[in-house]
């Protein structure tokens, strides 16, 4: 079964070179002072997440400030280089990559310039970019699995806040409020009728703005959120399926199950089994 598991990742990955592809070639995190680097030419995508203090990058013959927040997609071939205010620290994460027909996945990798948003969900981007970095540390063989899917998902983040700058922002803050709601209660029973109740507002109404805000509905993002916290429960815990399953919200592991293979493509136990192998 692992062999098979291992042949559906190359297929996924490789594909003869016909399907899209991104491929990581480093990730990391770093907190500094006083940084500056010199302008060189990109080799690969780079993207870059700030998580507190300010620093600007020269991006071909344009200067970007970033702070706290913000994420900066810098395309292959641009003239890059960066530095930071005197005495000024600053922690950002950032991932050089490469991408093979992945323009027809976002619209965001087929622009030749760069582009920079605030992302309106800070802490779980930078949840997502440790993650990210640690499957990058990570040999095993879903690493190639995984590290794409998280930084597809980072990569249609970005790209969707980009798209969505032009949201009203009473919108942006039911939404917010709703994901905010999701991520403190995703351990309990959850039911849109919950998140209605607490936010005042109809069923039809939440549902219908959280879907044309993200993309997904309510549930759906709950269903996420969970699977997202199961599957560190199975990197940095010994915990059994059945208590990750309970520890997540999902009161039937059969349940469980489906959503896990639903979201991830693998069911838990070819997920656990090769973590723990």
């Amino acid at each position: 079964m692992m062999k098979n598991m291992v042949m559906k990742e190359n297929q996924i990955h490789d594909n003869g070179g016909e399907g899209p592809m991104l491929k990581l070639h480093s990730c990391y995190e770093l907190t500094l002072e006083n940084w500056h680097m010199d302008r060189a030419e990109s080799q690969y995508n780079v993207l870059v997440f700030i998580t507190y203090g300010k620093i600007s990058y020269w991006v071909n013959n344009e200067t970007v400030c970033l702070e706290g927040g913000d994420a900066l997609l810098i395309p292959v071939g641009s003239i890059r280089g960066g530095f930071s205010e005197h005495s000024s620290t600053h922690q950002r994460y950032a991932t050089h990559f490469s991408s093979t027909g992945s323009e027809h996945l976002l619209p965001l990798l087929g622009c030749k310039d760069y582009s920079k948003t605030k992302i309106h969900s800070a802490d779980y981007f930078k949840q997502r970019f440790s993650l990210l970095s640690h499957h990058w540390m990570m040999k095993s063989s879903f690493q190639s699995s995984l590290c794409f899917s998280i930084l597809l998902e980072m990569l249609s983040i970005m790209n969707h806040d980009l798209n969505h700058e032009q949201f009203p922002s009473k919108k942006i803050k039911l939404v917010e409020n709703i994901k905010k709601y999701i991520l403190e209660h995703y351990q309990e029973p959850i039911k849109l009728l919950d998140i209605s109740e607490y936010l005042e507002r109809t069923p039809t109404y939440i549902t219908n703005i959280f879907k044309e805000v993200t993309g997904f509905s309510p549930i759906e993002y709950l269903h996420h959120v969970r699977i997202d916290k199961s599957k560190d429960l199975m990197f940095y815990t010994s915990m059994s399926i059945r208590e990750i399953a309970d520890h997540t919200g999902f009161c039937d592991q059969a349940y469980f199950n489906r959503v896990f293979k639903k979201v991830t493509g693998y069911s838990p136990t070819s997920f656990l089994g090769d973590k723990r192998n």
